[in-house]
């Protein structure tokens, strides 16, 4: 892969490199593969669910507790290098069924990339199945860590 680095000068006219090179790097990375190749086992696209919430109900509630993309990624891969259950953003109820997932020791870079891949398989129908949940209780109620 061929990555090029573009700099700026600071103030002080010392050279400080771009956040370009990063996204261009982040861009090239296929999230999609790197998702089949290390997440997959776990999540799974649509219920039901293997071991863990599948990427559905994922994307839903980082899309709901994060305004963008930027900090969704970084909470992201900060989870998934040191998942803690103070940091989840999950239900509770989807930690007591599935646990914390196993720290993974991927370069920040295919986090980053693996993230931003999460954060676009957001279904806004989401919204509305986590609203008749929230209203319905247990009895009846659309579960979205099972993705329905």
């Amino acid at each position: 892969m061929l990555l090029f680095s573009a700099c700026s000068s600071s103030s002080d006219g010392d050279a400080q490199p771009a956040r370009v090179s990063r996204d261009i790097a982040s861009r090239e990375l296929d999230g999609k593969a790197l998702y089949e190749r290390h997440c997959r086992v776990c999540h799974s696209m649509a219920p039901p669910p293997a071991v863990a919430p599948p990427v559905r109900g994922v994307a839903f509630h980082y899309r709901e507790a994060f305004d963008t993309r930027e900090a969704a990624e970084a909470h992201m891969v900060d989870f998934i290098k040191r998942p803690d259950s103070k940091k989840a953003i999950c239900d509770p109820e989807a930690i007591e069924r599935f646990g914390l997932m196993p720290a993974m020791t991927l370069p920040d870079d295919e986090l980053r990339a693996v993230s931003a891949w999460f954060w676009d398989q957001y279904d806004p129908a989401m919204r509305d199945m986590h609203r008749q949940r929230s209203m319905g209780g247990r009895h009846g109620a659309v579960d979205i860590e099972n993705g329905g």
